[in-house]
């Protein structure tokens, strides 16, 4: 029997305050102390980020917002008999880019990183909350230093529910989005940014609702448009995967359901606060798998199209 990731963190409050590692508070250790509680579980880099990651690069490149995330082995890849990806769809899984994608070159160190980042969760929810809590205080004070922007995508490769996760930090108790959102929110304020930075995610639990402070985008991957209506009526936007021609521009307004909405395009940066906070439709081009050929690619897109991953883009443009 699986067990949902979200069900054992939301199962109490995670006293990170207090989490020590052979002796010292994690949240008063520097990079070299907490990249040592990395090594213990087999890996070295505990965040993804946008020197290292082609579509959370992009964001540095055009908007000039650090990013940083934590990529995890997903859904139930692992032996440990849990899914970190509980509303995932089967083509969602076998076509997941994170995973499976890159260069393959660096495949197998990328995807024994991501296995072992989701070691550390499920072995010790609290050590991997309040290691992950502690390092975006330090990106934060560095990209404050670096007089930068900064965001965070928690989850790059699951679909944890970081607002219904509870901590406990300073003697306060409150979600650890809530917390993660002020580290950075601060770097917006000492720029005196007129937007503030917040943290974002895509997600496929078409029942989150919109957050003050964190920012969700349902993606739609099936046929059953009463979810994505669902997600908009409790004020998420959507992404969709579109095919379309080569050369053709992506359409300004799509239908999903009973719904028009507004689009933009989602291949030109990875931060979706910045679309907006209403719901509309983030589009974003169906990738073809290098490795395929091109009798290979088309039946590959078929079945994505067929089974509701990717949405023909004339049909759903109004």
């Amino acid at each position: 029997m699986r067990q949902d990731i979200n069900d054992i963190l939301q199962s109490q409050t995670w006293d990170i305050d207090s989490k020590l590692w052979h002796g010292k508070r994690v949240l008063d250790m520097n990079q070299r102390e907490l990249t040592d509680i990395c090594r213990t579980y087999g890996f070295t880099n505990f965040l993804t980020s946008s020197t290292s990651q082609q579509k959370l690069a992009k964001t540095q490149k055009e908007l000039g917002i650090e990013m940083h995330g934590v990529a995890l082995q997903p859904a139930t890849m692992g032996s440990d008999g849990v899914d970190l990806c509980s509303n995932s769809t089967p083509s969602c899984r076998a076509g997941c880019v994170v995973w499976f994608g890159g260069n393959p070159a660096y495949t197998d160190a990328k995807q024994n990183a991501m296995r072992k980042r989701r070691d550390m969760l499920v072995d010790d929810p609290c050590l991997f909350l309040a290691v992950f809590m502690r390092y975006l205080k330090l990106k934060s004070d560095s990209c404050i230093r670096k007089e930068v922007l900064m965001s965070t995508r928690f989850n790059i490769s699951s679909d944890i529910k970081y607002e219904k996760v509870l901590v406990l930090m300073d003697d306060i108790q409150t979600s650890f989005s809530n917390f993660a959102s002020y580290y950075v929110a601060v770097t917006g304020e000492a720029m005196e940014s007129s937007e503030l930075p917040m943290p974002y995610d895509y997600t496929k639990h078409y029942d989150r609702r919109r957050d003050l402070n964190y920012h969700l985008v349902y993606s739609v991957t099936d046929n059953d448009v009463s979810k994505a209506e669902q997600a908009i009526e409790n004020g998420l936007p959507l992404a969709i995967v579109v095919d379309t021609k080569r050369g053709k521009p992506l359409p300004d307004m799509v239908r999903i359901g009973r719904y028009k909405l507004s689009a933009v395009d989602g291949d030109k940066h990875d931060y979706l606060p910045e679309h907006g906070r209403e719901p509309h439709a983030v589009l974003l081009r169906y990738k073809y798998n290098a490795k395929h050929k091109a009798a290979k690619r088309r039946v590959v897109l078929d079945k994505a199209i067929l089974s509701g991953f990717c949405k023909v883009a004339d049909q759903i443009a109004v």
